[in-house]
């Protein structure tokens, strides 16, 4: 464990001279095509809202399947890690990447129902019940008039996305017992600008002219867990190249 940590440490040194924190070439790809996205839904919104509901944010539309598509990628990359890399660390960081395979297999398969119209599957008598779009999936149901949606996936998710890429990145490259921890776990430490791009963009969605533009945020926040997990602040620690 001793040669391990030292190995680390290095690593940690290694990665203040090597490792760049500035904005990689696909990184600035990506935000690119979120700022397409964001711009032309904040035309169609802001000229023809019926347009941008039924075509741009429809259910089963480019930027549902987009989202789906972003998160099981996600999943797929971390996989990847997980079986190439396992060998050479600890179970944290089998649990941490087992940990987040699953939830975004779960995002992925939440955002298109499970493939229910897909494969053109009838919801059972609970969702149908329980479910305010009454579709087989978590995040629209409504329980004792208590909406899921807004409990857990809009306000719990706020709160995470705030201290995790807001908070963390700024903490972590000032507290060492912070940075420590977070490198035990093989948590994936977003880089401080990745903060700074999701809440220009969370801000700029907000303006949309149009009550309904919940998907532009969920496509965006996709490629955030992508990219953070593709190239974290910390990937010299948390990533055997």
């Amino acid at each position: 464990m001793a040669i391990f940590w030292a190995n680390t440490k290095a690593k940690i040194m290694q990665a203040k001279i090597e490792h760049k924190t500035g904005i990689t070439a696909l990184e600035a790809a990506a935000f690119g095509v979120m700022a397409v996205v964001i711009a032309v839904g904040f035309y169609l919104a802001a000229t023809n809202d019926d347009l941008f509901r039924s075509l741009y944010i429809v259910e089963d539309g480019f930027l549902e399947y987009a989202t789906s598509f972003m998160l099981f990628a996600t999943a797929v990359l971390c996989s990847l890690r997980l079986v190439r890399d396992r060998a050479y660390h600890t179970k944290a960081f089998t649990l941490t990447y087992v940990l987040i395979v699953v939830l975004m297999i779960f995002g992925a398969g939440e955002e298109i129902s499970w493939g229910q119209r897909i494969f053109n599957i009838e919801s059972s008598e609970f969702f149908l019940s329980n479910n305010r779009q009454y579709e087989t999936n978590l995040h629209n149901m409504e329980i004792n008039g208590v909406n899921i949606n807004k409990l857990i996936f809009s306000k719990g998710l706020v709160l995470f996305l705030i201290l995790f890429y807001l908070i963390l990145p700024w903490v972590y490259r000032r507290n060492g017992a912070v940075a420590r921890m977070f490198d035990r776990l093989y948590i994936p430490v977003p880089k401080v600008h990745f903060g700074f791009a999701m809440l220009a963009a969370g801000l700029i969605i907000d303006l949309i002219p149009s009550g309904k533009k919940g998907e532009l945020n969920e496509v965006c926040l996709s490629i955030f867990f992508f990219l953070t997990l593709l190239t974290p602040h910390n990937k010299p620690v948390v990533v055997r190249d």
